[in-house]
């Protein structure tokens, strides 16, 4: 597939039906899991692809009629995976850092995105022990982030947008893992897929300033710097236009650093450095004015404890 993904071997890509990436990492330890892109299909060998897969209701879709049809794209890359949508956990996604623990088949399955029950609305992350659940989140820009222990068989999946790490979803995610299943981050493994990247990603000053108070100075400055007009990437140049010198977040380092302090070890974290404003060819973009739909990350709870 023809795409500027840069020097990352983090995912590997799938083009043998709907095309899709997946986390390496994930892949040798037998874990089915995926990021869809805006392709239907894909022909390596002319290099092109059928763009429009919808996998995601959007706030303007008529819900009745968008969600069958996204449900049959999820559905069938679900099966690439050996799973279906009768196994699926969603997430409501408001841009929240709370996560749902799933533990009953009745959370498993659930009819269409937007009905959830109370207890299921603002909610970014799901972690669960269900054998062969089917985590799945949506996003433009916003990374998802996937989380596995083999020792006590738990997946999580959590929506990483800027106010959920700014809420380190990632390491409640964790909490939630150890508290109710009784898992260990030493034993767990995490990746940080596709999303938008530090170069393409503005902000106003009110963000650095909310970080700083959450997280403290050093940390802000770690993972916000300021950017002089023109220094932005490419990609932000050739869609936004000449930068005003705000502030940039860099999401990867900063889930990054929330995972490694939550107890990941560091070589068990992956960290995609895929960009999807820099790559609006193959992915929908929220920031690179990419709006029909949103990538669908998806991840099948097959670990057993061992």
């Amino acid at each position: 597939m023809k795409t500027r993904f840069g020097n990352s071997k983090v995912f590997n890509i799938h083009t043998d039906d709907i095309p899709y990436l997946s986390v390496g990492m994930f892949d040798r330890l037998g874990v089915p899991n995926l990021y869809s892109t805006r392709f239907t299909s894909y022909d390596d060998a002319k290099g092109e692809g059928v763009s429009g897969i919808r996998c995601a209701v959007m706030k303007t879709d008529r819900l009745e009629e968008a969600s069958p049809v996204c449900r049959a794209n999820r559905d069938r890359l679900a099966h690439q995976l050996g799973s279906s949508l009768e196994m699926e956990l969603v997430t409501d996604q408001k841009h929240t850092n709370h996560v749902y623990v799933a533990t009953k088949e009745e959370d498993l399955g659930v009819a269409t995105v937007g009905t959830f029950a109370l207890h299921r609305q603002y909610v970014d992350g799901i972690v669960t022990d269900i054998p062969g659940a089917l985590l799945t989140a949506f996003g433009g820009d916003c990374p998802p982030v996937y989380i596995i222990d083999p020792v006590r068989g738990v997946a999580g999946l959590v929506h990483a947008g800027w106010k959920g790490t700014l809420g380190k979803i990632p390491q409640v995610a964790i909490a939630q893992m150890t508290l109710r299943f009784g898992c260990d981050p030493a034993d767990m493994y995490a990746a940080i897929g596709p999303g938008v990247c530090a170069d393409c990603y503005e902000m106003g000053d009110e963000v650095y300033d909310t970080f700083a108070a959450e997280w403290g100075r050093e940390d802000a400055d770690r993972i916000l710097r300021r950017y002089a007009p023109g220094s932005e990437s490419e990609a932000y140049r050739r869609i936004i236009g000449t930068g005003t010198g705000k502030y940039h977040l860099d999401l990867r380092e900063a889930n990054r650093l929330t995972l490694l302090r939550a107890g990941v070890p560091e070589d068990r974290i992956a960290v995609s450095d895929v960009c999807t404003m820099c790559n609006t060819d193959v992915f929908y973009s929220y920031r690179g004015r990419c709006l029909e739909n949103e990538q669908v990350a998806m991840l099948v709870n097959t670990v057993r404890s061992v």
